[in-house]
């Protein structure tokens, strides 16, 4: 009789969730032949399949339909208790991971970061600069800074000041297109493939430069920001990267900021984890020290 392993459980879940043993050994941080090498293992052990190979991605059996309760529930067990004992840990050392999307990590919170490890040489801090929202009850992250309005339920949060967006461009740009004349020829920048939907349409809607169009998408914010640089078009920009820029200024007949709101967030099974605890605290005040910066309050 095939007695399952928590390993086994893990491959299982993971194909399920990514539909494919390439996504499955990314969700796990493993090789591609590991996770297939595995599941083979475990199929051939049972006698049976788990999952139908079709182009669109793998699809449960019956019994494997029949396994994905119990396997979760094994699971949340696994990870609950996990959560526990690293809860208790009261330790001044150890890791840390922090996942953020790549814009903050880039040009905000590195210095913030290396303020804290210089206090606390003993902490391990690893940095997941990514726009995909990290399970914090799976652990794939201690902690998270994320743009939400607000976070789900179950997880302990700390509101962040509002991020402000402005419109910018370089000074050549602005002198060289007509940005609001009836017939405009300077062109936005969008990160939204879908020009007519969303939040960055509704914005440039609402703005001064409604009759301008929309020329190139640019999704990632810091490369946004130097398509504007390099004269490609205007756009929105985080104040708090574009305002160190001296190439870049703000629009003129565009006063308004558009805010995103922002939660540093973290499992409620980790507040008693002394690092965890301290790491949180030292970077909302941190973070709230940048707050002028943040909301584009520009100081000239």
């Amino acid at each position: 009789m095939k007695v399952f392993e928590w390993d086994d459980l893990r491959i299982f879940l993971a194909v399920l969730r990514g539909r494919s043993v390439r996504a499955a050994a990314k969700l796990m941080g493993v090789s591609h032949s590991t996770v297939s090498r595995r599941l083979q293992a475990m199929e051939s052990q049972l006698g049976i399949k788990l999952f139908v190979r079709h182009p669109e991605g793998f699809v449960l059996t019956e019994v494997g339909e029949a396994m994905v309760e119990r396997a979760e529930r094994v699971e949340s067990e696994i990870l609950s208790m996990e959560r526990e004992i690293f809860g208790r840990d009261a330790a001044l050392s150890g890791p840390i991971r922090i996942s953020m999307p790549p814009v903050i990590a880039q040009h905000l919170m590195m210095p913030l970061i290396s303020g804290f490890s210089a206090l606390y040489p003993d902490i391990e801090i690893e940095i997941d600069a990514t726009y995909e929202v990290a399970n914090l009850t799976r652990r794939n992250a201690d902690i998270a800074i994320r743009f939400q309005s607000e976070p789900e339920g179950h997880l302990i949060g700390h509101r962040l000041p509002d991020f402000a967006n402005a419109v910018y461009a370089t000074p050549e740009y602005i002198d060289k297109y007509k940005l609001t004349a009836q017939e405009s020829t300077g062109r936005w920048i969008s990160w939204e493939r879908e020009s007519s939907r969303g939040t960055l349409a509704r914005w440039q809607a609402e703005s001064a430069y409604a009759g301008c169009k929309a020329h190139h998408c640019v999704s990632d914010p810091s490369s946004q920001l130097q398509a504007v640089k390099a004269g490609m078009g205007f756009a929105y920009l985080f104040c708090f990267m574009a305002d160190q820029e001296s190439e870049l200024i703000r629009v003129p007949s565009e006063a308004s900021l558009k805010y995103i709101p922002a939660w540093i967030l973290t499992h409620p099974d980790l507040v008693s984890t002394e690092r965890v605890r301290v790491c949180v605290r030292y970077l909302v005040e941190a973070i709230f020290k940048c707050e002028s910066l943040l909301k584009g309050q520009k100081i000239s």
